[in-house]
């Protein structure tokens, strides 16, 4: 069974089991990470071969993002076909599955053949996670990252970092809020509603930024369980 799921005539070969050029945003690592890893990343590469999606177009992805940032104030039931069916025109397959433990994972990219394979977990996520993730991995595909030989460096994983910061709260709007050192529920709920934007997310930003403690306002913050 594992080598039919991992497509390899020696499971010997797993000690060498690498998807080339793969991006990957994750939280910590042990010695079970880099194969929790590869197990996910194949998943997400076998799951990727059900979608039909266009000739990879990286302009049409970048020409997609304000729509893409919009919706972040939709339930996942509004969204969720709409975005994976905007990616597909992009040549992009977005493939959504459940943590696996001991991966820290949050997300990954890489090419598969004639598509790009952007993968997600899911399960119990924070919104405001949920696309940090996805903006940052659109990083990576954006710049080029997922095209070298070699897994991404510190360096671009500092790039997608700020790119998904920013894209998703302009950082000169944010400078603006974090001056007037207002952090109750209604400013936070006024600044996101003004910068259109889920009030989560900000929140997100300024518990990661220590403004806010982590233990409160969460309920501010909305829970995925996506199952398309």
């Amino acid at each position: 069974n594992l080598r039919c799921f991992f497509e390899v005539a020696k499971l010997d070969l797993l000690e060498r089991l690498s998807i080339p050029g793969i991006a990957y945003r994750k939280t910590g690592t042990n010695e079970t990470s880099d194969y929790s890893l590869a197990a996910w990343a194949q998943k997400a590469r076998i799951e990727a071969r059900k979608y039909k999606t266009a000739s990879i177009n990286i302009s049409k992805l970048e020409q997609a993002i304000p729509q893409i940032r919009e919706m972040t104030v939709m339930n996942p039931e509004e969204f969720c076909s709409k975005l994976i069916g905007l990616f597909a025109e992009c040549g992009i397959a977005l493939v959504l599955l459940p943590h696996i433990g001991g991966s820290f994972l949050h997300g990954a990219s890489f090419h598969n053949g004639n598509q790009i394979v952007i993968g997600l977990t899911v399960r119990g996520k924070d919104a405001d996670k949920f696309w940090f993730s996805l903006f940052h991995e659109m990083c990576h595909v954006i710049r080029g990252h997922i095209g070298e030989l070699s897994r991404t460096t510190t360096q671009q994983e500092d790039e997608a970092d700020s790119f998904a910061r920013d894209t998703l709260i302009p950082q000169e709007q944010y400078n603006v809020f974090v001056e007037g050192n207002c952090f109750t529920r209604e400013c936070i709920n006024n600044f996101a509603n003004g910068v259109g934007i889920a009030s989560g997310i900000v929140l997100g930003r300024l518990q990661k930024e220590n403004y806010v403690q982590y233990n409160c306002l969460n309920d501010l913050k909305t829970q995925y369980q996506i199952t398309c």
